[in-house]
């Protein structure tokens, strides 16, 4: 089994004076592989790079979050980018790649590969992670304890599917809620303000499981809690704004989960599998 690596991304300054900037943090173990950058440092450098050159970084920043995006979810290992989880081949990246971004060489780490240590390294190696500002309560979860009192006795929460409940599902996936009537209930929630690849995998993913269950059932419900992120956000607000207008999904603010409870009452949704008293 190949070990957890991480790589730092950096953008350089002036390569004359060998002046460079943390810009984005790399990590694979050879399965699954996590990237993400800093829109706030992009907005740093912008001021200190020709127009071209700024173009050139933030194209080159995209291309990258996606061909990781593609290697994460190629399940089946066929995507041409699957040497970029490999150490050998960000070593490589590290000793000849001279551009303006340029990868740091990989660093071994005995830890397995997941979010929370994702979260810190990009934290002391690359900026603070964006997050909306903090509030009194979280509205996510506070939204799920008012459903869970509601119609918990009508749906089953935070269950994993297969393709034993979903034809044609690929890979397992979870969701918030799900209940049945003649067609599948499912609900998804979601803090629209947190870290930007972990934004992004559940969104990929619940997307899948919708289109994989509306090819055979058409008039299936979907529902998406979470609220509009800060403007300033770029990534995530277009990510909530492509969600919003996504007609197969009705979009619920946390403050409006009634729409879902009367919902469930009106078209009285059962759970969609036995609970256990």
């Amino acid at each position: 089994m190949m070990k957890t690596f991480y790589s730092i991304l950096y953008c350089s300054i002036r390569p004359n004076q060998d002046e460079r900037i943390t810009i984005g943090l790399f990590m694979a173990d050879g399965v699954q592989c996590h990237f993400s950058y800093s829109a706030d440092k992009l907005n740093v450098i912008k001021d200190l790079l020709p127009d071209g050159g700024y173009q050139l970084v933030k194209s080159n920043l995209r291309a990258i979050e996606q061909l990781a995006a593609s290697c994460q979810s190629d399940l089946l290992k066929v995507h041409k980018g699957q040497r970029f989880l490999s150490e050998s081949y960000l070593e490589y990246l590290s000793v000849y790649a001279n551009n303006l971004l340029a990868f740091s060489k990989p660093v071994p780490l005995n830890v397995a590969l997941d979010e929370n240590t994702f979260d810190k390294l990009f934290e002391k190696f690359v900026f603070t992670l964006p997050r909306q500002q903090e509030r009194e309560r979280d509205p996510v979860a506070h939204a799920k304890q008012r459903l869970v009192k509601s119609i918990g006795d009508r749906v089953n929460f935070d269950v994993e599917l297969t393709d034993n409940d979903v034809a044609g599902l690929i890979v397992p996936s979870r969701v918030s809620f799900i209940g049945r009537n003649d067609v599948k209930v499912v609900g998804e929630m979601s803090d629209f303000g947190k870290a930007l690849h972990a934004l992004k995998l559940q969104v990929r993913a619940h997307l899948f499981l919708v289109d994989t269950i509306r090819r055979h059932e058409k008039g299936a419900k979907f529902f998406f809690v979470g609220d509009e992120p800060s403007k300033k956000l770029n990534d995530h607000h277009d990510i909530w704004q492509s969600l919003k207008n996504y007609k197969p999904i009705q979009w619920v603010p946390t403050d409006e989960v009634q729409q879902i409870e009367e919902y469930v009452a009106e078209h009285q949704v059962l759970p969609y599998f036995d609970i256990v008293e």
